[in-house]
Order: structure tokens, then sequence, then C-alpha cells
């Protein structure tokens, strides 16, 4: 009996899970000179010997303030335990411009870690409450007012479309970010009409499924900010593309007109706040696009950008009627989906089938490569050579086409068991 439960006490221990141990900090990317902010160091378990020196480019106002945090679950068996600690500080600007700050130190579990430094920029004026930097949830029992009585100014809430480059050549790749700008608290969409891209083949490379706002500074005015969307844009046609606007009704959560009666400190818990709708769009944008150079290979395969190009046969070795293929890849930076299959001159007594296509995209949408692969089957024996395949493709860097080639590609193919006498 008492092996048994020594044994399910060791079963117990080993289900027991720890989060991995660190040390990290929160901080806005953005303030204002007349205001106090909080820097936030998290530590994922038990700390000691914390440090942490402040810039002399800020005044503490307040802390260190000490938290701690536990909490035990069990699930489908597995029980995990969470400890973390946090220390808060309020901090005062002395004056405009980006400052580093340095990172804390302590040591969690007998090891020492410490967090990164962080970067905060500091400009002349606040912006009413871009101190929310998440949307407040809105009443849906609250009264909807129409747009003209909101009180609220373009320069409020507004939505705007950044394309890194307006001038470009056919089949150059564009990415195209939709930001939405506010210093009132949206509580929700409506009628939401994101861009059509006509003359673009569009591919969207970032879709958020939460809008996560984070502060910004724009034109000296803090903001707070969040990515819509993300695009990659790749013109089809030469001339002049007008991006037509995106638009949508935001939901804002604004405070109803202020009593002639004396305020009392109170009253900010009992404010008459209600919900109105905002129309807003972002500006058309015009995108110029030149046709590419004449004088084009003949081996041209619709690329624009930096590539490079490799090849491959899946076997060492193989017999007359065995199944085999030949991979191309190209990799690089520039219109990756948009590249054709390159041109390959097989010998006669090779059977070929379908190309088959892969591609690999990163996450900026223009980096990555496409795989190429050519099934065959030779239907006799001997030394085979493939002449060379030639692939160009446009470098808009350097203005000129660049011509990439695999050299002779050489095969040899055993006779093998089933070769007929003819073989």
């Amino acid at each position: 009996m008492r092996r048994i439960t020594t044994t399910l006490l060791l079963m117990m221990c080993g289900l027991v899970c720890f989060a991995q141990n660190s040390l990290t900090v929160e901080a806005p990317k953005v303030v204002s000179i007349d205001e106090t902010f909080r820097v936030i160091f998290t530590a994922d378990g038990k700390l000691s010997d914390f440090n942490w020196t402040c810039s002399q480019d800020f005044t503490i106002a307040w802390g260190p303030q000490k938290g701690t945090m536990s909490s035990t679950s069990i699930v489908n068996g597995k029980r995990t335990s969470v400890h973390s600690e946090t220390y808060t500080y309020l901090l005062q600007a002395k004056k405009e411009g980006t400052f580093t700050l340095p990172g804390a130190s302590g040591v969690i579990d007998k090891k020492e870690y410490s967090s990164r430094g962080f970067t905060i920029e500091v400009v002349a004026s606040g912006s009413g409450n871009a101190q929310n930097t998440q949307p407040a949830v809105t009443d849906d029992s609250q009264p909807v007012s129409e747009p003209s009585a909101t009180g609220v100014s373009a320069s409020d809430v507004f939505m705007k479309l950044y394309l890194n480059k307006t001038n470009v050549v056919k089949g150059e790749p564009i990415m195209a970010t939709l930001k939405l700008y506010t210093k009132v608290d949206i509580g929700g969409f409506e009628n939401i009409k994101f861009p059509i891209f006509n003359g673009f083949w569009s591919k969207e490379i970032d879709t958020p499924q939460n809008v996560e706002f984070v502060r910004e500074n724009v034109g000296g005015e803090i903001y707070n900010s969040a990515v819509l969307r993300k695009y990659t844009l790749i013109p089809q046609q030469s001339g002049q593309i007008v991006i037509e606007p995106a638009e949508m009704v935001c939901l804002l959560r604004v405070r109803g007109a202020a009593s002639a009666a004396p305020r009392s400190v109170f009253d900010d818990f009992f404010d008459n706040y209600q919900t109105v709708r905002k129309r807003i769009e972002t500006p058309e944008i015009k995108v110029n696009v030149s046709n590419l150079p004449a004088g084009a290979p003949a081996s041209f395969g619709g690329g624009v950008g930096s590539f490079t190009m490799k090849s491959a046969f899946s076997k060492d070795s193989l017999n007359a009627h065995e199944a085999a293929s030949l991979t191309i890849t190209v990799s690089g930076k520039g219109n990756i989906s948009m590249l054709e299959a390159p041109k390959v001159n097989f010998p006669p007594d090779f059977e070929v089938y379908d190309i088959k296509m892969t591609e690999k995209v990163s996450a900026d949408g223009v980096s990555g490569s496409k795989t190429f692969e050519y099934p065959f089957i030779p239907r006799s024996h001997g030394e085979f050579v493939i002449e060379p395949v030639n692939y160009s493709y446009y470098d808009n860097a350097q203005g000129k086409y660049n011509t990439m080639t695999t050299g002779e590609l050489k095969i040899a193919v055993g006779k093998g068991s089933d070769v007929d006498n003819g073989g």
C-alpha cells in the first residue's frame, strides 16, 4: 500500500507544470510632457534582488509598488501552477525627445534574469482619452445619435492606407497597411468596406482577429493606432491606378453634454455617456505603374525583384520505366506568387507529366521561394543530358534583366529488370 501511495505522489508531481521564467517590461511608446504614466516589470516566478535604475530624463512620481499573483489549474489531469510578481512605477518626463531607459534585473529561482531596455518618445501635449489603450465595451442600451450630433471632429478618429511606394514598374510588389487612429473610445464597427484593389493582384498577409491599439505620435499628438489589414499588391497593368477609399462606421463612446450644476470629484463615476456613429474613410491613392523595359529575354518568367535558382533530381540514380522528377526552386525577394514555370527541354525518350508548383512566402508577402516539380519517366536506358535551363527576371533595383542558368543537367538511367530487348 505504501508503494502504491508513493507511486501516485510521484505521478502527481510529474504532472505539475510551471511557466518558463522571464522578466519583462510594459511601458507606453509615446507619452506627453505633462502626463504621469506606468512602467510595469513582471516576473514569471518568485523574484528577489530586484533592481532598476530610472533614466535621469524622468522623475519617479510613485513606486515601486510590488504585487503578486498565484494560481493553480488542473486540465485533463495536468496540474499547472503560475506565480508572477510585478513592480510598478509612475513616471513623469522632464523634457521632450526620445529616450532609452535601461532594463531591470532580478533573481528568479536562483537564476539571474534581465528585462530589455525600452524607448519612450515624449511629445509636447497629450490627447484626451489617449491613455486608454484598449477600445471601450459598448453598452447596447445607450442611445445612438446621428453623425451630425457626435461632436467628434475628423482629427479625433480617422483611417489611412499606407503604401511603401507609389511609383513602380508592372509586377513590382507593394506593401499596403490599413490603420485606424483615434483619440476617443471605440466600442465597435459597422458597414466595413475594405479597399478593393482593381488593377492589382492582391493578397492579405495580416488579418488581426482582435483590434489591438498602441500609442503613436502623429504630428506631435498622441493617438491610439491599430493595424486593421496588411496586403501585398502587385500591379497587373501600366498607367495610373487609383485605389478607391476604404470606409467604415465607428461606434464611439462619448461623454454627454455637461451639466451647468457644480461638479464634484465623484461625478466622473456617474458621467452620462452615449454611443454615437461616425463614418470615416481613407483618401483615394494614386499609383503610377510603368511598363517593363523592352527587350525581355525569351526566358523571362515574369519575376520582378531579386532571385536565385537551384535544381535537383529526386533520385541520384534510376532505371528505365521508373518515375522521378526534376525540381527547380526560385528564391528571393519580389513577386514570388507571380513567377511562371521555367521551360525545360527533356530528351525525347522521357515521358513528362504536368508541372507541380508549391510556394513558401514569408510574413512580409514578398520574400520566399517557389518550387517547380517536373515529373518524368525515362523509357530507355543510357546517359542523358538536359540542356541548361535559363530563367530571367527583371531586377528593379538595378533596372535591368538578369538571367540565371542551371548548367547542363546529366542523369544516368539503368536498364532495369523490366526493360525489353529493344530498350
